[in-house]
């Protein structure tokens, strides 16, 4: 019953495999050797996995055990699933911001973004729905919150590329009812601005939002220290590819997550943050590895003073890893964080779980700290393994404190009209690509289908808030959890 019609794609799968092995002369390559992280000792009130580290067996898929999910020193709070909701969902203040998938939002009972007040985290409920361009057209990958200024912001998105407009909100002084600073004349219309959209992210000051659009590394700067008339400041290409990228601190630095080959790359982008004429971008370093393909995003911390990046992959069974960048010319990858799951002895088992259930496997897709500066715990956002949260107060020695892998949501795609998973690109690549170090290309099969939703997408980042986790999964939608068990001890 699970099964779709299949076609054959060796070459394609071959291609892909090409593009993860491909090395820069002026890379570092990290070390592929890591066995799996520790795994979380569940307490009262539990419903642990009854698979390996992170895996939702093909048994529970098939009989239904999926549906009720699993956790572990994790209990949920409250919950608003809306109309499911795109790849990347940010929170600010009291409130959480659901992504719109294109064309399917149109059709949707509330168009666009919807923007969820979470005043009482038992009870979320909508407040407002935007609709100006960029929301309306699917956010993709780049609906970001700049904390510092309370601004909301996203180009318009697409899976490989989105072009033109970018639309930024005040969120700081009423985070349920955001306000258009770049509509036109009071409307919810706005003016193209970005040249490539895929992915997004602001510089810390608040005052720059980068956006990457995959094809060729495009890069583009834009200007907000005005928001009501955003600029462009810069456009131009990091190298072959790129995915997502984030900024030191003072901006100076862009650090660029790579498609192929997997890794980081490390940017000089003083001139653009700091507004001199004729800027460019200058390429300091970079460090790639051979165990993952895709290298989703980073984000930049420090451990007693000395920074570090953590950065992941969003196929190839990649793990989340902590890079030492402490001399910036020389990085230097120090823990491999992975799930039991995405070992290559559990290949077959990745096979068999992934198999119709859309494009993505047991890989992280985004992840947050709980503070930048010595923090004690990482929160990642995988796809078919739920929200993993590990202790990473001792980076030599991480160990997974908590697990929350919501409901299946089988059989209700027609009312997920938001969800990507349930409604975008329905090709299963996952069992294909599930082990680059052991690709079986006998093994060359595209589902091509509506996903069978056996297990939810959690693609976007968590936010920690006191002593809970925020959340959105594609197809839960909006959740706030809370640590049970002294699994956790917020930090100031």
């Amino acid at each position: 019953m699970r099964r779709t019609r299949r076609f054959r794609i060796g070459a394609v799968a071959a291609l892909l495999l090409l593009a993860g092995q491909l090395t820069s002369p002026t890379s570092a390559t990290a070390d592929a050797s890591s066995g799996a992280v520790g795994a979380a000792t569940c307490g009262p009130g539990s419903a642990p996995e009854n698979g390996v580290q992170g895996e939702v067996p093909l048994v529970d898929r098939d009989s239904g055990r999926n549906t009720q999910g699993y956790s572990c020193n994790l209990s949920l709070v409250g919950h608003y699933q809306g109309e499911g909701a795109s790849w990347v969902n940010p929170t600010y203040g009291h409130c959480a911001y659901l992504s719109s998938s294109f064309p399917s939002t149109l059709t949707a009972k509330h168009p666009g973004v919807s923007v969820v007040d979470v005043s009482d985290p038992a009870h979320p409920v909508l407040s407002a729905t935007l609709t100006s361009p960029s929301m309306l057209s699917g956010t993709w990958e780049s609906l970001k919150v700049n904390q510092r200024r309370g601004l909301l912001a996203a180009v318009s998105g697409g899976a490989v590329v989105g072009t033109g407009f970018f639309d930024v909100y005040d969120i700081s002084h009423d985070c349920a009812h955001p306000r258009l600073l770049n509509g036109i004349l009071g409307t919810q219309l706005t003016l193209p601005v970005n040249l490539l959209g895929h992915e997004g992210s602001w510089s810390p000051d608040g005052n720059t939002y980068w956006a990457t659009g995959l094809v060729g590394g495009a890069i583009t700067a834009i200007d907000v220290s005005n928001p009501a008339t955003p600029r462009t400041l810069f456009v131009g290409s990091t190298g072959l590819t790129n995915h997502g990228v984030s900024l030191s601190d003072d901006g100076n630095r862009l650090y660029v997550a790579n498609l192929a080959p997997a890794g980081v790359t490390i940017f000089d982008s003083s001139s653009i943050q700091n507004r001199r004429p004729f800027p460019s971008l200058r390429q300091i370093s970079a460090i790639s590895w051979t165990d993952g393909l895709i290298t989703r995003a980073t984000v930049p911390v420090t451990f007693s003073g000395r920074p570090f990046l953590v950065a992941w992959d969003e196929f190839g069974s990649g793990s989340v890893r902590l890079i030492d960048i402490g001399d910036e010319q020389h990085p230097v990858a120090t823990a491999n964080i992975r799930l039991a799951i995405n070992l290559p002895q559990n290949v077959d088992l990745r096979r068999v779980d992934t198999a119709g259930n859309g494009l993505f496997g047991y890989e992280a897709h985004y992840c947050t700290v709980n503070r930048e500066n010595d923090p004690t715990a990482l929160a990642c956002g995988f796809f078919q393994s739920g929200i993993r949260v590990f202790d990473i107060s001792d980076p030599t020695a991480v160990r997974e404190i908590a697990y929350f892998n919501p409901p299946a949501q089988v059989g209700k795609r027609a009312l997920l009209l938001n969800s990507d998973h349930a409604n975008g690109i329905a090709a299963s690549l996952a069992p294909v690509l599930s082990d680059l170090s052991n690709l079986d290309l006998g093994y060359p099969l595209l589902e091509v289908g509506p996903a069978n939703l056996s297990a939810d997408y959690c693609s976007s980042p968590p936010s920690f808030v006191g002593d809970e986790l925020w959340v959105t999964c594609q197809d839960n939608g909006f959740l706030a959890l809370r640590f049970t068990n002294g699994s956790y001890r917020p930090v100031p």
